[in-house]
Protein backbone atom coordinates (compact mmCIF):
# COMPACT_ATOMS: atom_id res chain seq x y z
CA UNK A 1 0.00 0.00 0.00
CA UNK A 2 1.54 3.34 -1.05
CA UNK A 3 1.32 6.56 0.94
CA UNK A 4 -1.62 7.83 -1.12
CA UNK A 5 -3.64 4.69 -0.38
CA UNK A 6 -2.78 4.97 3.31
CA UNK A 7 -3.79 8.62 3.51
CA UNK A 8 -6.98 7.89 1.58
CA UNK A 9 -7.93 5.12 4.04
CA UNK A 10 -7.43 7.50 6.96
CA UNK A 11 -10.17 9.65 5.46
CA UNK A 12 -12.72 7.16 4.13
CA UNK A 13 -11.90 3.95 6.01
CA UNK A 14 -10.66 4.79 9.53
CA UNK A 15 -10.49 2.03 12.18
CA UNK A 16 -13.93 0.79 13.16
CA UNK A 17 -14.82 1.45 16.81
CA UNK A 18 -15.60 -1.87 18.51
CA UNK A 19 -17.99 -2.16 21.46
CA UNK A 20 -20.58 -4.43 23.09
CA UNK A 21 -24.32 -3.73 23.13
CA UNK A 22 -24.08 -3.67 26.95
CA UNK A 23 -21.88 -0.56 26.60
CA UNK A 24 -24.93 1.42 25.49
CA UNK A 25 -26.10 1.81 29.08
CA UNK A 26 -26.76 0.02 32.33
CA UNK A 27 -30.52 -0.31 31.99
CA UNK A 28 -31.93 -1.56 35.30
CA UNK A 29 -34.93 -3.37 33.82
CA UNK A 30 -34.55 -5.28 30.58
CA UNK A 31 -37.42 -6.93 28.77
CA UNK A 32 -36.37 -9.70 26.41
CA UNK A 33 -36.42 -8.39 22.82
CA UNK A 34 -38.16 -5.27 24.06
CA UNK A 35 -37.49 -1.96 25.81
CA UNK A 36 -34.65 -1.36 28.24
CA UNK A 37 -35.64 0.91 31.10
CA UNK A 38 -33.71 3.01 33.62
CA UNK A 39 -34.81 5.74 35.99
CA UNK A 40 -33.64 9.34 36.25
CA UNK A 41 -35.00 10.33 39.64
CA UNK A 42 -38.70 9.53 39.07
CA UNK A 43 -38.54 9.74 35.27
CA UNK A 44 -38.32 6.54 33.22
CA UNK A 45 -35.99 6.43 30.21
CA UNK A 46 -36.66 3.66 27.71
CA UNK A 47 -33.93 2.65 25.28
CA UNK A 48 -35.03 1.01 22.05
CA UNK A 49 -32.29 -0.45 19.85
CA UNK A 50 -33.15 -0.89 16.19
CA UNK A 51 -31.76 -1.35 12.70
CA UNK A 52 -32.89 0.76 9.75
CA UNK A 53 -31.81 0.86 6.13
CA UNK A 54 -30.41 3.67 4.05
CA UNK A 55 -28.64 3.39 0.69
CA UNK A 56 -29.16 -0.40 0.96
CA UNK A 57 -26.94 -0.38 4.08
CA UNK A 58 -28.13 -1.63 7.46
CA UNK A 59 -27.46 0.98 10.15
CA UNK A 60 -27.75 0.50 13.91
CA UNK A 61 -29.32 3.08 16.20
CA UNK A 62 -30.74 3.53 19.70
CA UNK A 63 -33.61 5.76 20.78
CA UNK A 64 -33.93 7.00 24.39
CA UNK A 65 -37.63 7.70 24.96
CA UNK A 66 -39.31 9.65 27.74
CA UNK A 67 -42.93 10.13 28.71
CA UNK A 68 -43.81 13.58 27.54
CA UNK A 69 -46.69 15.64 26.16
CA UNK A 70 -44.58 16.47 23.13
CA UNK A 71 -42.22 14.58 20.85
CA UNK A 72 -38.92 16.43 20.65
CA UNK A 73 -36.04 14.48 19.15
CA UNK A 74 -32.34 15.25 19.34
CA UNK A 75 -30.25 13.18 16.92
CA UNK A 76 -26.60 12.97 17.93
CA UNK A 77 -24.11 12.58 15.07
CA UNK A 78 -20.71 11.19 16.05
CA UNK A 79 -17.29 12.01 14.67
CA UNK A 80 -14.88 10.16 12.41
CA UNK A 81 -13.66 6.74 13.71
CA UNK A 82 -16.29 6.88 16.47
CA UNK A 83 -19.74 5.41 17.11
CA UNK A 84 -23.08 5.99 18.86
CA UNK A 85 -21.50 5.56 22.32
CA UNK A 86 -20.21 9.10 21.92
CA UNK A 87 -23.66 10.63 22.31
CA UNK A 88 -25.31 8.58 25.05
CA UNK A 89 -23.73 10.77 27.74
CA UNK A 90 -26.41 13.37 26.90
CA UNK A 91 -29.42 11.05 27.26
CA UNK A 92 -30.14 11.97 30.88
CA UNK A 93 -29.81 15.73 30.67
CA UNK A 94 -32.03 15.78 27.57
CA UNK A 95 -34.55 13.43 29.19
CA UNK A 96 -34.82 15.79 32.15
CA UNK A 97 -36.12 18.36 29.65
CA UNK A 98 -38.49 15.83 28.02
CA UNK A 99 -36.26 15.58 24.93
CA UNK A 100 -35.63 12.18 23.37
CA UNK A 101 -32.13 11.31 22.21
CA UNK A 102 -31.36 9.18 19.16
CA UNK A 103 -27.82 7.94 18.53
CA UNK A 104 -26.66 5.96 15.52
CA UNK A 105 -23.59 4.30 14.10
CA UNK A 106 -22.86 5.86 10.73
CA UNK A 107 -22.13 3.51 7.84
CA UNK A 108 -18.77 1.75 8.28
CA UNK A 109 -18.77 2.73 11.95
CA UNK A 110 -19.55 0.77 15.11
CA UNK A 111 -22.08 -2.01 14.47
CA UNK A 112 -23.41 -0.62 11.20
CA UNK A 113 -22.67 -2.18 7.83
CA UNK A 114 -20.91 -0.33 5.05
CA UNK A 115 -17.41 0.06 3.72
CA UNK A 116 -16.67 3.78 3.62
CA UNK A 117 -17.43 7.01 5.44
CA UNK A 118 -17.94 10.14 3.34
CA UNK A 119 -17.27 12.98 5.82
CA UNK A 120 -20.94 13.94 5.93
CA UNK A 121 -21.93 13.73 2.26
CA UNK A 122 -23.91 10.48 2.28
CA UNK A 123 -24.27 10.46 6.06
CA UNK A 124 -26.67 13.40 5.67
CA UNK A 125 -28.89 11.17 3.50
CA UNK A 126 -28.82 8.52 6.21
CA UNK A 127 -30.02 11.03 8.80
CA UNK A 128 -33.04 11.82 6.63
CA UNK A 129 -33.89 8.10 6.50
CA UNK A 130 -33.45 7.90 10.27
CA UNK A 131 -35.87 10.79 10.76
CA UNK A 132 -38.43 8.96 8.62
CA UNK A 133 -37.96 5.80 10.67
CA UNK A 134 -38.48 7.65 13.95
CA UNK A 135 -41.73 9.23 12.82
CA UNK A 136 -43.00 5.99 11.27
CA UNK A 137 -42.32 3.97 14.42
CA UNK A 138 -42.63 6.39 17.34
CA UNK A 139 -45.08 9.00 16.09
CA UNK A 140 -44.97 12.47 14.58
CA UNK A 141 -42.05 14.56 15.82
CA UNK A 142 -42.77 18.12 16.99
CA UNK A 143 -39.15 19.21 16.63
CA UNK A 144 -36.04 17.55 15.22
CA UNK A 145 -32.69 18.82 16.47
CA UNK A 146 -29.15 17.80 15.44
CA UNK A 147 -26.10 17.69 17.70
CA UNK A 148 -23.01 16.87 15.68
CA UNK A 149 -19.31 16.65 16.46
CA UNK A 150 -16.53 16.82 13.86
CA UNK A 151 -17.74 14.75 10.87
CA UNK A 152 -21.16 14.65 12.54
CA UNK A 153 -21.21 18.45 12.76
CA UNK A 154 -20.49 18.70 9.04
CA UNK A 155 -23.30 16.20 8.42
CA UNK A 156 -25.64 18.49 10.35
CA UNK A 157 -24.57 21.56 8.37
CA UNK A 158 -25.28 19.74 5.10
CA UNK A 159 -28.88 19.39 6.33
CA UNK A 160 -29.39 23.12 6.88
CA UNK A 161 -32.08 23.26 4.21
CA UNK A 162 -34.14 20.42 5.71
CA UNK A 163 -37.41 21.97 6.86
CA UNK A 164 -37.98 19.42 9.65
CA UNK A 165 -34.86 20.48 11.57
CA UNK A 166 -34.84 23.68 13.61
CA UNK A 167 -31.89 23.55 16.02
CA UNK A 168 -28.26 22.70 15.26
CA UNK A 169 -25.43 22.14 17.75
CA UNK A 170 -22.23 22.32 15.69
CA UNK A 171 -19.14 21.09 17.57
CA UNK A 172 -15.70 21.17 15.91
CA UNK A 173 -16.75 21.29 12.27
CA UNK A 174 -14.43 22.19 9.40
CA UNK A 175 -15.50 24.86 6.94
CA UNK A 176 -13.92 23.50 3.74
CA UNK A 177 -12.50 19.99 3.53
CA UNK A 178 -9.77 20.73 1.00
CA UNK A 179 -8.55 23.62 3.18
CA UNK A 180 -8.50 21.26 6.17
CA UNK A 181 -6.28 18.81 4.27
CA UNK A 182 -3.89 21.62 3.37
CA UNK A 183 -3.73 22.84 6.97
CA UNK A 184 -3.06 19.32 8.26
CA UNK A 185 -0.27 19.03 5.69
CA UNK A 186 1.27 22.29 6.88
CA UNK A 187 1.33 21.03 10.46
CA UNK A 188 2.64 17.55 9.63
CA UNK A 189 5.17 18.32 6.90
CA UNK A 190 6.20 21.92 7.50
CA UNK A 191 8.32 23.21 4.62
CA UNK A 192 7.53 20.02 2.71
CA UNK A 193 3.77 20.58 2.89
CA UNK A 194 3.80 21.43 -0.82
CA UNK A 195 4.10 17.67 -1.39
CA UNK A 196 0.63 17.12 0.07
CA UNK A 197 -0.69 20.15 -1.79
CA UNK A 198 0.46 18.61 -5.07
CA UNK A 199 -0.94 15.23 -4.00
CA UNK A 200 -4.47 16.47 -3.21
CA UNK A 201 -5.69 16.04 -6.83
CA UNK A 202 -4.50 12.41 -6.71
CA UNK A 203 -6.17 11.93 -3.34
CA UNK A 204 -9.36 13.50 -4.68
CA UNK A 205 -9.50 11.02 -7.57
CA UNK A 206 -8.92 8.05 -5.27
CA UNK A 207 -11.71 9.14 -2.91
CA UNK A 208 -14.03 9.84 -5.82
CA UNK A 209 -13.40 6.38 -7.28
CA UNK A 210 -13.74 4.49 -4.00
CA UNK A 211 -16.28 6.40 -1.91
CA UNK A 212 -18.02 8.35 -4.71
CA UNK A 213 -17.81 11.85 -3.27
CA UNK A 214 -15.85 14.91 -4.37
CA UNK A 215 -13.79 16.58 -1.66
CA UNK A 216 -13.76 19.80 -3.70
CA UNK A 217 -17.52 20.11 -3.17
CA UNK A 218 -17.42 19.42 0.58
CA UNK A 219 -17.75 23.02 1.79
CA UNK A 220 -20.30 23.14 4.63
CA UNK A 221 -19.66 26.85 5.10
CA UNK A 222 -21.67 27.51 1.93
CA UNK A 223 -24.80 26.24 3.70
CA UNK A 224 -24.61 29.09 6.20
CA UNK A 225 -24.43 31.95 3.72
CA UNK A 226 -28.18 31.96 3.16
CA UNK A 227 -31.11 32.93 5.33
CA UNK A 228 -33.57 30.13 6.10
CA UNK A 229 -36.51 30.86 8.44
CA UNK A 230 -36.89 29.04 11.76
CA UNK A 231 -33.25 27.93 12.03
CA UNK A 232 -30.78 28.52 14.84
CA UNK A 233 -27.18 27.41 15.36
CA UNK A 234 -24.96 26.92 18.39
CA UNK A 235 -21.27 26.69 17.49
CA UNK A 236 -18.77 25.17 19.91
CA UNK A 237 -15.09 24.16 19.75
CA UNK A 238 -12.16 23.47 22.06
CA UNK A 239 -9.39 26.05 22.38
CA UNK A 240 -6.71 23.35 22.35
CA UNK A 241 -8.02 21.41 19.35
CA UNK A 242 -5.02 20.57 17.16
CA UNK A 243 -6.96 18.45 14.67
CA UNK A 244 -9.68 20.88 13.61
CA UNK A 245 -8.74 24.32 14.88
CA UNK A 246 -11.37 26.44 16.58
CA UNK A 247 -10.58 29.01 13.88
CA UNK A 248 -12.81 26.97 11.55
CA UNK A 249 -15.66 27.34 14.03
CA UNK A 250 -15.09 31.09 14.20
CA UNK A 251 -15.24 31.23 10.41
CA UNK A 252 -18.48 29.24 10.34
CA UNK A 253 -19.98 31.45 13.04
CA UNK A 254 -19.03 34.66 11.23
CA UNK A 255 -20.56 33.45 7.96
CA UNK A 256 -23.78 32.19 9.50
CA UNK A 257 -26.65 34.45 8.46
CA UNK A 258 -29.18 32.93 10.86
CA UNK A 259 -29.72 33.20 14.66
CA UNK A 260 -26.56 31.89 16.32
CA UNK A 261 -24.45 31.60 19.45
CA UNK A 262 -20.79 30.74 20.00
CA UNK A 263 -18.82 29.01 22.76
CA UNK A 264 -15.06 28.48 22.44
CA UNK A 265 -14.37 26.42 25.54
CA UNK A 266 -11.46 24.68 27.26
CA UNK A 267 -10.42 21.31 25.85
CA UNK A 268 -9.30 19.64 22.65
CA UNK A 269 -11.02 17.84 19.79
CA UNK A 270 -12.19 14.86 21.85
CA UNK A 271 -12.66 16.48 25.25
CA UNK A 272 -15.96 16.35 27.11
CA UNK A 273 -17.36 19.85 27.00
CA UNK A 274 -17.47 21.65 30.36
CA UNK A 275 -20.71 21.91 32.31
CA UNK A 276 -20.94 25.65 31.60
CA UNK A 277 -20.98 24.94 27.85
CA UNK A 278 -23.61 22.22 28.28
CA UNK A 279 -25.65 24.66 30.38
CA UNK A 280 -25.61 27.18 27.53
CA UNK A 281 -26.55 24.50 25.00
CA UNK A 282 -29.55 23.37 27.06
CA UNK A 283 -30.73 26.96 27.45
CA UNK A 284 -30.28 27.49 23.71
CA UNK A 285 -32.28 24.37 22.86
CA UNK A 286 -35.17 25.44 25.06
CA UNK A 287 -35.48 29.07 23.97
CA UNK A 288 -39.06 29.98 22.98
CA UNK A 289 -40.32 26.40 22.70
CA UNK A 290 -44.09 25.92 22.66
CA UNK A 291 -45.74 22.80 21.26
CA UNK A 292 -49.24 21.41 21.20
CA UNK A 293 -50.14 18.15 22.92
CA UNK A 294 -48.94 15.28 20.72
CA UNK A 295 -51.55 12.56 21.08
CA UNK A 296 -50.03 10.37 18.38
CA UNK A 297 -46.74 10.18 20.26
CA UNK A 298 -48.58 9.33 23.49
CA UNK A 299 -50.45 6.45 21.87
CA UNK A 300 -47.47 5.07 19.96
CA UNK A 301 -45.06 5.08 22.91
CA UNK A 302 -47.34 4.09 25.81
CA UNK A 303 -46.64 0.35 25.30
CA UNK A 304 -42.94 0.96 25.86
CA UNK A 305 -43.64 2.17 29.41
CA UNK A 306 -46.06 -0.56 30.48
CA UNK A 307 -43.28 -2.32 32.38
CA UNK A 308 -42.44 0.75 34.46
CA UNK A 309 -44.58 -0.34 37.41
CA UNK A 310 -42.71 -3.63 37.64
CA UNK A 311 -39.69 -1.68 38.84
CA UNK A 312 -39.60 -2.17 42.64
CA UNK A 313 -39.01 0.72 44.99
CA UNK A 314 -35.84 -0.99 46.24
CA UNK A 315 -34.48 -1.22 42.69
CA UNK A 316 -35.47 2.37 42.04
CA UNK A 317 -33.54 3.62 45.06
CA UNK A 318 -30.54 1.58 43.97
CA UNK A 319 -30.70 3.03 40.46
CA UNK A 320 -30.79 6.57 41.83
CA UNK A 321 -27.57 5.94 43.71
CA UNK A 322 -25.91 4.60 40.59
CA UNK A 323 -26.75 7.63 38.44
CA UNK A 324 -24.09 10.23 39.26
CA UNK A 325 -25.38 13.64 38.31
CA UNK A 326 -24.53 17.25 39.06
CA UNK A 327 -27.31 19.80 39.44
CA UNK A 328 -27.39 22.94 37.32
CA UNK A 329 -29.72 25.90 37.43
CA UNK A 330 -31.54 27.43 34.52
CA UNK A 331 -33.35 30.71 33.93
CA UNK A 332 -36.60 28.72 34.07
CA UNK A 333 -35.64 27.72 37.68
CA UNK A 334 -36.33 24.11 36.76
CA UNK A 335 -33.81 21.71 38.28
CA UNK A 336 -31.92 19.85 35.58
CA UNK A 337 -29.01 17.47 35.52
CA UNK A 338 -25.85 16.99 33.47
CA UNK A 339 -23.74 13.86 33.70
CA UNK A 340 -20.22 14.32 34.94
Amino acid sequence: MNCFDSYCRQIIRPPRRQYMISDLGNMHLQIQKGPKIRFLQTKAIVRMDFVFESRNIQLNASYFLTRSKNHRCMIYLHGNASCRLEGIRYAEVLASWDINLCVLDFAACGMSKGEFITMGVYESQDVIELMKYIENNFGKVDEFMLWGRSMGAVTALLLTENSKIRTYIIDSAFSEFRQLLQDIGNRQFGVFSFVLYLAIPILRRKILNQAQFDINLLNPIDKLKQVIPNKKFFFVAGKSDTLISYQYTLKLYENCQMPKKLDICEGDHNSNRPSTTLQRIIEFINEACEFKYNQEYQIRTEPYFKFQNQHSSEEEEDSKLQIVLSEIKTPQTKQQFISN
